[in-house]
C-alpha cells in the first residue's frame, strides 16, 4: 500500500496547470510565427520549391537524353548491321569469284596437263615405232648371235 500512496497523490494532480503563462506563451508563438514567416519560412519554401522545380527539369533532361541516347544508338546499330551485312555480301561476291576463278584454272591446267599427257603419249609410240623400224633390220642378227651365244655355233 505503501506504493500505491503516491500514484493516488499523483493522480489527483492536475497534470496541465492553466494560468496566465499559456496566454503569454501564446502571444510569443503568434508573434514568432509573424516574425519568422517572412523572414525563414517563406524563404525556406522558396528554395525547397526552386529546388523541386530544379530536380525535375533535371529529371526530364535525363530522361530527353536518355531517349535521345536509345535513338542514337538504335541508329548505330542499324547503320553497323547494314554495314555488317554489305561486308558480308562483298566477301560473299569476292569468295565466289576467286572458287570460279579457281575451278577455271583448275579446268584450264588440266586441259593443258591432258594434252601434254597426249602429246607425250603419242610422241612415245611415234619413237617407239621409229625404234621398232631402226631395229626391224638388225632384230635378225641380233637374233642369230644370241642364237650362236647361247648354242656354241654358228646358226
Amino acid at each position: 500500500m505503501q506504493l500505491l500512496a503516491p500514484l493516488l497523490v499523483a493522480s489527483s494532480a492536475p497534470v496541465i496547470d492553466f494560468d496566465g503563462t499559456a496566454y503569454v506563451q501564446l502571444g510569443i508563438f503568434l508573434v514568432l510565427m509573424l516574425v519568422l514567416h517572412p523572414l525563414l519560412f517563406k524563404p525556406w519554401l522558396e528554395t525547397r520549391e526552386r529546388r523541386q522545380t530544379s530536380i525535375a527539369g533535371a529529371v526530364a533532361e535525363a530522361d530527353r537524353l536518355r531517349h535521345e541516347a536509345d535513338e542514337t544508338g538504335a541508329r548505330y546499330d542499324a547503320r553497323l548491321k547494314a554495314a555488317r551485312d554489305e561486308a558480308q555480301g562483298i566477301r560473299n561476291t569476292a569468295r565466289k569469284e576467286v572458287e570460279a576463278s579457281r575451278v577455271e584454272l583448275v579446268s584450264t591446267t588440266r586441259s593443258k596437263a591432258g594434252q601434254g599427257l597426249e602429246e607425250a603419249r603419242d610422241r612415245a609410240l611415234r619413237e617407239a615405232d621409229a625404234a621398232r623400224e631402226s631395229l626391224q633390220g638388225e632384230i635378225d642378227d641380233l637374233a642369230r648371235a644370241v642364237a650362236s651365244k647361247i648354242l656354241g655355233r654358228a646358226v
